[in-house]
């Protein structure tokens, strides 16, 4: 341990904090301690007007193991929606007669079947169209809220310049693997931390699938949710491009399912990590640092993912062999060591502060996780995202997502082909 610390004390400045900043775990310390010390925190302790409605739309496809406590935790709201579509999106399990079943006891108002898949926005903007509430939440099949959910969210769009607005999410099964609890700390740190700070600079760039909410007559005039992956990220920039505002609502919590297996994780974040940068880069065209007219926050969000998520990832390999280099193989490992038992401390301080100011509890398995949350963050997920990035940028690897359809996809490919043909 002493010689670590002497490694650290003899550091080239610049080095140890690219260091520390490239393993991501300090990335929302600063945060987290202006929110703590200047009360930073947004709040938004207005009702819902009284003529707002909300529609609540359940897009699922072999969820239907997941229906019923969603749909009975949005019957408990103190702001109850009009009504609860439900889409079965060419389940081939019991999706459908466990949605019928909820239809026939009145819990839910509408089933709409889809006879095949035709994937996740092509079932909201289907719901969509028979909805009549004022806003529309679309919630995932796993996704179960706290009573006073929906109407902190609804009470966001009092201002007319809210386009959408999201939860704060938690996981509800952090306890049935190591991997679930990794995420459920992860989720505290980016989500409620992350998400709370950038929405007071009004950053917020992505509204989550899980649990958002947004203008019907807005969603409807912009043609719904794009066919293709990435729908979520595309429409909240989207509607940022179109003057609206983008909100997070800290204290409207809902839980949901995080994947129990590394591999399943990984799917799961090369789909996001991929779509991001390819709806980012080639559809919106924001690797440049500054675009002309935009706004303050439009730029601030912009940066965050460039200089926090884009700059860090791609320099890893290079930052490891320059170690390696600087220092040889035996005093590589002593420096990334010394790294990580600093990277440990901070992240440690992190999740105290975190839980505190977020209410939230964590037991001993809580604890054992963020003894390897360093690891976990600033190693396992960056060099996943290392490899989704380049396949994205090298191979366009978006193209095969199977989150969409193969027919959807297909038909999109041979769209952009034409296109680029004429």
């Amino acid at each position: 341990m002493l010689e670590m610390v002497q490694v650290l004390a003899v550091t080239n400045l610049f080095l140890l904090v690219f260091s520390v900043l490239i393993f991501d775990i300090p990335r929302y310390t600063l945060s987290l301690i202006s929110l703590a010390l200047f009360g930073l925190r947004r709040r938004n302790d207005r009702a819902p007007t009284s003529a707002a409605s909300v529609s609540v739309i359940i897009p699922t496809f072999n969820g239907g193991s997941g229906l019923a406590p969603s749909i009975a935790s949005l019957r408990r709201q103190t702001l109850r929606p009009i009504e609860i579509i439900v889409v079965d999106d060419g389940s081939t399990d019991e999706t459908r007669a466990a949605a019928e079943r909820a239809r026939a006891l009145g819990l839910v108002d509408m089933v709409i079947c889809h006879g095949t898949r035709c994937g996740r926005s092509a079932a909201i903007n289907a719901a969509a169209r028979f909805a009549s509430g004022d806003l529309l939440l679309t919630v995932d099949a796993d996704t179960v809220f706290e009573p006073t959910a929906v109407a902190r969210l609804a009470a966001e769009f009092s201002d007319p310049r809210v386009g959408g607005a999201s939860c704060n999410i938690a996981i509800s099964n952090e306890r049935d693997s190591l991997w679930t609890g990794l995420q459920s700390v992860e989720y505290l740190m980016s989500i409620s931390a992350g998400r709370s700070i950038l929405d007071v600079a009004g950053a917020i760039s992505c509204l989550s699938g899980a649990c958002s909410m947004y203008r019907r007559d807005t969603f409807l005039r912009q043609g719904g949710l794009d066919v293709g992956p990435g729908e979520d990220l595309e429409y909240s920039l989207r509607l940022r491009r179109l003057g609206y505002l983008i909100r997070f609502v800290p204290d409207a919590w809902a839980e949901t399912d995080g994947p129990t297996s590394g591999i399943s994780l990984l799917r799961q974040r090369a789909r996001w990590d991929r779509d991001a940068l390819r709806i980012r880069f080639v559809t919106y065209g924001e690797l440049s640092f500054f675009h002309r007219y935009e706004r303050l926050p439009d730029t601030l969000q912009r940066l965050d993912f460039i200089i926090f998520d884009l700059v860090p990832t791609l320099s890893l390999p290079f930052y490891l062999v320059y170690i390696v280099l600087l220092f040889g193989t035996a005093g590589a490992g002593l420096f990334l060591g010394a790294i990580y038992v600093l990277l440990l401390w901070i992240s440690i301080f992190n999740m105290a502060l975190a839980f505190v100011m977020f209410n939230r509890s964590i037991g001993f398995f809580g604890l054992g996780a963020s003894l390897i949350f360093p690891l976990y963050q600033g190693v396992y997920l960056k060099f996943a995202r290392f490899f989704s990035y380049s396949s994205e940028i090298i191979f366009a690897a978006s193209r095969h997502d199977d989150f969409v359809p193969p027919r959807v996809r297909r038909a999109l490919l041979g769209d952009r082909i034409r296109g680029a043909a004429q």
